[in-house]
């Protein structure tokens, strides 16, 4: 086996008939790296003059002239001779200034359902001990956002209509579906104009789960790398519907509280037309309580944005934020079935809401951010996670203990 440098159009034929591409593999994540001033190239691997595997691979500095080589989300390679993959990595970057080579392929080790009824798949565990019998670096079977890449995330197929995509949704999803249309919840599709608006939620989330964010620069940098594949979703209220909505339903309340009171008027009042008197006066407080915030909102008032990346017949959920002000408004109940009726419009097989982290602890802060995702329904994949290949062992060890010191991996 022979790993060398092959061109575009060679690497997006491999990767297209492979099936198996994500977005974190195309030439547009090439160019936008390159544009992000990051040393990168396409290899083929190669066996007996056959190209069988494929990777963008990423050059970062480590150790101030030296790098680390990272098969951005693994090589698309069936893996069935680790050895000698190992010895033709070993040999094409060992003339190179790399201390190590890193890599976390896209192969699922197992699939949760929405009830987390598990199905591993024995080979993908094969390959785990595979890898690590011939001297690759297991960082381990993390349950959060520790390493490069998520190693949990949910999908969707998608079906042939929003209906049958509905069939999977949780009662649950459906009815905050429903919540947000009735108040007043709509979204509209931007471009690269309105980035700044989106930005701002964009933050908001970031700072409310202590990661830093993107800044302005890098969604130009997106766009210009990725153009007519990417979607921007912005979500508002829309004061007067959510009026419109609160008035209809406290009529619906009046008439139902006069038909009540006729039937008290004309039968005996027990306690069960009682209880109904009061939970109808509950109602009828609570939406007038509503109608009251409502009428100080502003015409339009934006309250969430997402922005997705269209890529191999899958759409990816790339980044969202909301302001937390208007939490119970639900905007992702408006966003994301926006998403799931485009990826149906254009015939894409899978909806990717990525990583979801900590999925087995109901107390984790971000358990939450799962349960919506899953709440769409689909299956939460685990993969085989990320694997280091030492190339220069002593300074690998250096690098390692130096990373340790910092508190990193």
């Amino acid at each position: 086996m022979i790993l060398k440098k092959i061109d575009e159009k060679s690497y997006e034929e491999f990767v297209i008939r492979s099936g198996q591409g994500s977005m974190y593999q195309s030439i547009e994540w090439l160019n936008l790296k390159k544009l992000e001033g990051k040393k990168c190239e396409l290899l083929g691997l190669f066996s007996n003059d056959k190209l069988v595997g494929v990777s963008l691979i990423i050059y970062s500095r480590v150790l101030k002239k030296y790098y680390f080589a990272y098969a951005s989300r693994g090589f698309i390679y069936n893996y069935q001779d680790i050895l000698g993959f190992k010895k033709a990595l070993i040999k094409y970057f060992k003339k190179k200034k790399v201390i190590f080579f890193r890599m976390d392929p896209l192969i699922v080790l197992a699939k949760y359902n929405k009830n987390m009824k598990k199905e591993e798949i024995l080979e993908s565990r094969q390959l785990i001990e595979g890898l690590k019998f011939y001297g690759f670096k297991h960082y381990g079977f993390n349950r959060g956002f520790e390493t490069m890449q998520f190693r949990f995330v949910h999908v969707l197929d998608v079906a042939s209509d929003f209906d049958e995509q509905m069939q999977g949704m949780s009662k649950s999803t459906r009815k905050n579906m429903d919540l947000a249309k009735f108040r007043g919840v709509r979204f509209r599709k931007c471009g690269l104009q309105d980035i700044d608006i989106a930005e701002k939620f964009f933050e908001m989330s970031s700072e409310r789960k202590h990661f830093k964010g993107f800044d302005n620069k890098y969604y130009e940098r997106l766009y210009k790398a990725f153009k007519n594949s990417l979607t921007l979703y912005i979500t508002y209220i829309d004061k007067n519907v959510y009026i419109n909505n609160i008035n209809n339903k406290l009529n619906d309340l009046r008439r139902d509280l006069e038909e009540l009171h006729y039937k008290m008027v004309h039968d005996n009042v027990g306690k069960k037309l009682k209880n109904q008197e009061l939970l109808l006066n509950q109602a009828m407080q609570k939406y007038k309580e509503e109608l009251k915030s409502a009428k100080e909102l502003k015409d339009k008032t934006d309250i969430a944005a997402m922005l997705t990346i269209s890529k191999y017949k899958e759409v990816v959920s790339y980044v969202s934020g909301m302001d937390n002000h208007y939490r119970k408004f639900n905007p992702k109940y408006v966003m994301y079935p926006a998403m799931i009726k485009d990826a149906i419009n254009e015939n894409l097989k899978t909806i990717n809401f990525l990583g979801v982290k900590n999925i087995f602890d109901k107390d984790d802060s971000d358990y939450g951010v799962y349960d919506v995702k899953r709440g769409f329904g689909g299956n939460t994949l685990e993969y085989v996670g990320e694997f280091d290949l030492p190339i220069k062992k002593m300074l690998y060890r250096i690098y390692k203990l130096k990373n340790r010191l910092k508190g990193g991996k």
